[in-house]
Formats: structure tokens, sequence, C-alpha cells
């Protein structure tokens, strides 16, 4: 028979007992059918090997992509760091280096800093050639299609060590306005008695009838029993009785000034007290070679007789 011809038969035997019933189909039906079956297993098994690749590789992908966004938002934030940061820090120089000018202006006429400003100001010409830090790392951090981070944190870096440098300058002028304030109040500057001057420092007719004589201080004239008052801060080197001068207060200032007050009626400090500008020392009198109720005040500088003229306000 002819393989084309062979048929399969299949036959139904029901439990019931009834009749049973049988199908034939040709064997090249059921090749083709199991052909075709096998042909479809086939594509599945393709396609759901495919597909577990490509599963797999768009998975790998997304963890990259993920590390990849996770990197990126981490270079944002230290971008955002370094902007903020070098904001902070020019802020910050730009205030001390402010602060530091006015200082120095305020200070130019101090003979203590005088010298100090000239070099400083070689110092910042030559600094002047060279590039900003400030504004170089800005450009840098702001620049987010090309950031060279290791620079822009070279460039903080640089910032962070320039600020102790201003911050010890802006100390340097704190101990000079210091020092000035000190030596201002140690300056005799204010009329140690209020009244009218009735003779002045220098040569002038005696008083007393005997011709021409060189007057060592400055005669201020006020009531008996008025408060004389302190030119200037300083020590009490002296309390006590002069020939010709009465009772006498002298106060040694520093900086080589030294101021005396005499004819008083009334000493009211004591020899070593520190003393303040403007503090009650003494009281007004006429003791000593005098013609009257009067505040003899004499001013030295370095152990030279100066005019107290020019020391008053």
């Amino acid at each position: 028979m002819n393989n084309s011809q062979e048929k399969l038969t299949l036959m139904v035997v029901p439990h019931s007992g009834k009749s049973t019933s049988s199908i034939s189909i040709p064997v090249i039906a059921l090749k083709i059918v199991g052909g075709f079956f096998a042909v479809v297993v086939a594509c599945a098994a393709f396609f759901v090997a495919n597909f577990y690749i490509s599963y797999n590789k768009i998975k790998t992908e997304a963890e990259e992509l993920s590390i990849i966004s996770e990197d990126y938002h981490l270079l944002q934030r230290q971008l955002e760091f370094f902007i903020e940061k070098t904001h902070y820090l020019e802020e910050k120089m730009s205030n001390l280096e402010q602060l530091d000018t006015d200082l120095r202006d305020l200070l130019e006429d101090d003979p203590a800093l005088k010298e100090r400003i000239e070099k400083d100001n070689k110092s910042v010409d030559a600094t002047k050639s060279e590039a900003s830090p400030i504004n170089e790392s800005r450009i840098l951090l702001s620049n987010r299609g090309n950031i060279e981070r290791q620079r822009a944190l070279r460039q903080i870096q640089l910032l962070e060590q320039k600020i102790p440098e201003q911050e010890q300058s802006l100390e340097e002028l704190k101990d000079a306005v210091i020092q000035r304030n000190d030596r201002l109040a140690h300056t005799p500057s204010i009329y140690p008695v209020q009244g009218r001057i009735t003779s002045h420092f220098g040569y002038r007719r005696s008083p007393f009838g005997r011709g021409q004589e060189f007057h060592d201080g400055l005669d201020i004239g006020a009531p008996y029993g008025t408060t004389i008052r302190a030119t200037a801060d300083g020590m009490i080197t002296f309390t006590g009785y002069k020939s010709g001068y009465g009772y006498t207060v002298t106060i040694n200032h520093g900086y080589g000034f030294e101021t005396s007050y005499c004819h008083n009626s009334k000493i009211l400090v004591k020899k070593g007290q520190q003393v303040k500008k403007g503090q009650a020392i003494a009281e007004v009198g006429s003791s000593g070679r005098s013609t009257g109720p009067h505040v003899h005040y004499m001013v030295k500088v370095n152990g030279q007789l100066r005019n107290p003229v020019d020391f008053l306000k």
C-alpha cells in the first residue's frame, strides 16, 4: 500500500456498552499537523528566548542609566555646593577686603601704620596682575557643560587659604586701632578747667615787676575750689608742694607725655594712682607764687616743655 494512503484509525468504545465509533485520519495529515506544531513550538521558543535576552539587556541598560542618573544628580549637588560655597567665600572675602580698606583709610596718617600700609599696597599691586581665584572659580563652576571640578576645588581652597591671611591683616589693623585709641586717650587734649586764659606760654612781662621772664605753662583763671580734671589718661607721679608752684599734681601719660597742674588749693589723688581723662584730680587755688586763683598748666613731651595751647581742643 502507498504510504500516502496510509491511515490511522481511532476507535471510541463507550463504557455504556453502546456501539463503538471510529475515525480514520490519514498519516500524511498527522505529519503535516505535527510539523506545523513543531514549527509553532520552535517559533515560540525563539520568541521567548529573544524576549528573555532583550529583557535582560533592557534591565541592564536601565540599571546603568539609573547609576548614571545618580552620578549626574551627585555631580549636580556637588556643583551646587561648590557654587554656593564660592559665593559665600567671595562675599566674605569682599567684606573683609572692604573692612581692611576702610580701616587703612582711617589709619592712613597714623605713623605706626605708614610703613605697613606701603608694604601691603605693593603686595596688592602685585596681586592685581594675577587671576582672581574668586572670579576664576566662579567661571569654572558655572560652566555646566565642561566642569573642571578639581580645578574649581583648588580655587575654593585658595580662597579658604586667603581668608585667614585677610583675617590676620585685620587683626593687625585692630591692634593698631587699639594702640592708636590708647595713644589718643593718653594724649593731653582737653582743658584742665573751664575758665579764661590769663597768661600764655612763653616770654612775658613778670607780674611781680621784675622785667621779662619765661612762663613755662598756661594760666587759666577760675573761681577758688573749681574742680581740675586730668587732660589725659595716665598715672600720678607727684603730689605735693613745689617751691613757686604751690600744691602740684604731675601725671605721666606715657608715649612721652607729662602734664602738671599747679597752685592748687586741694589735691584729690595720690602718687601711683591711675586716672582717666576728665577725672577730678585737684581744686583751683592760689598756693605758691601766685597773684590769684588759677591753674598753671604745663605740658612736656619727651622731657621738653611744649605750649599747652597746641594740645587743647
